[in-house]
């Protein structure tokens, strides 16, 4: 159902490529003034880069901006984009891995030890790590830091949710990589200045495939969540979801009700997105994408509707709403085109403040799509 956007066509590494930098060596001492002078980031090495949809792709940084802490990173697309620092994730350096990875210190204590990710090999503190890494030295010797199951656990339409990796990630997500009221939001509260987003901490666009918490308002990739049973189409609203955050435990989400003028609006909104033009034909394209993808839809109560009384209600809608809609003929172009008179996503409709403290699943009977653990 979905024509790949510019973020999402190229090739995921699920595992980091090899840095080009010198590895470290002498004392534990040295290494640290050496790691503290030698940048994180520099031309010629590969990475990985979170990118809008909240998934990881390799890359090569070709030019450092170190006043704007900005990275112009060469894809394997050979595409080029410029990466925030904080959205970068170089391999582990040889000979750093009892360093911290965030604090940049060696020194530990029996509370607060420094442990190996063993698939990336970065050190953490127990207490730099968010959530804090639990446990002894000997029960630590196999931990997966929150950037590697984050790599494995993403998935586009979806993460996992059975599986080690998805447990793991189910447990990380009750703890943001930052802190919310740190953020500087948008009147509308679609963007916020830091460009952080989601669990991940990711850069975003609310009208790509995200989804906003009904409590706290942030939002999350479609990529990040473990609650949704079917993938999301680009500006779609028309969901109640709460975070892992607000529950402190599972996410949940509820499908909202679609009205025909709202669900044309959508599909158009969808495929506008997708194929960059304005203009589709009814027959062709439109009501062959609805038909083709009715159960993707979730339309509630329209679920039972023939073919026959979609394409009657659906062309109602595209020639009745003229304040969605703009067809063909009003620019003397064929009458069996339509497109949107604004290029932007149906509004959802307004929902009622959310409690002042989060409800137990026992009072939620009706949410669906709860995350398996």
């Amino acid at each position: 159902m979905e024509v790949g956007s510019s973020g999402q066509r190229w090739k995921l590494k699920r595992s980091s490529g090899r840095s080009s930098g010198d590895g470290g060596g002498g004392g534990a001492r040295p290494r640290v003034r050496r790691l503290a002078a030698q940048p994180r980031l520099w031309e010629g090495q590969d990475v990985l880069a979170r990118w809008s949809d909240g998934l990881l792709y390799l890359g090569n940084i070709r030019k450092v901006d170190a006043s704007k802490r900005l990275n112009l990173v060469r894809f394997e697309d050979n595409s080029e984009f410029w990466v925030l620092n904080k959205d970068i994730h170089p391999p582990a350096v040889p000979g750093t891995e009892h360093v911290c990875c965030m604090c940049k210190d060696d020194t530990s204590s029996p509370d607060n030890l420094v442990v190996k990710c063993v698939k990336c090999k970065h050190g953490y503190h127990q207490q730099c790590h968010p959530p804090r890494i639990e446990g002894s030295a000997a029960s630590l010797t196999t931990w997966v830091c929150r950037q590697c199951v984050f790599a494995v656990a993403t998935k586009k339409g979806g993460a996992l949710k059975k599986g080690p990796y998805a447990r793991s990630m189910l447990a990380m997500k009750r703890v943001l990589p930052y802190q919310l009221t740190s953020l500087d939001w948008d009147p509308q509260h679609l963007t916020n200045e830091q460009q952080r987003y989601c669990y991940c901490g990711g850069p975003g666009e609310w009208n790509v495939k995200m989804l906003q918490c009904y409590r706290c308002q942030h939002w999350f990739h479609e990529a990040c969540t473990q609650c949704l049973s079917k993938p999301l189409l680009y500006g779609d609203r028309f969901y109640q979801f709460t975070c892992c955050v607000c529950t402190a435990g599972s996410e949940h989400v509820h499908r909202l009700s679609l009205r025909w003028e709202e669900l044309t609006h959508l599909v158009l909104y969808h495929l506008t997105i997708c194929c960059r033009r304005k203009y589709f034909d009814f027959e062709r394209e439109i009501l062959s994408f609805v038909n083709e993808n009715w159960d993707v839809l979730q339309v509630g109560e329209l679920a039972s509707s023939s073919k026959l009384e979609r394409s009657t209600q659906i062309l109602n809608a595209l020639n009745n709403h003229r304040n969605r809609f703009v067809s063909g003929k009003e620019i003397k172009k064929r009458k069996c085109i339509f497109g949107l008179q604004d290029r932007s996503p149906p509004a959802p409709p307004a929902l009622a403040p959310p409690p002042r403290h989060p409800p137990s699943p026992a009072r939620l009977p009706e949410i669906s799509g709860q995350a398996t653990g």
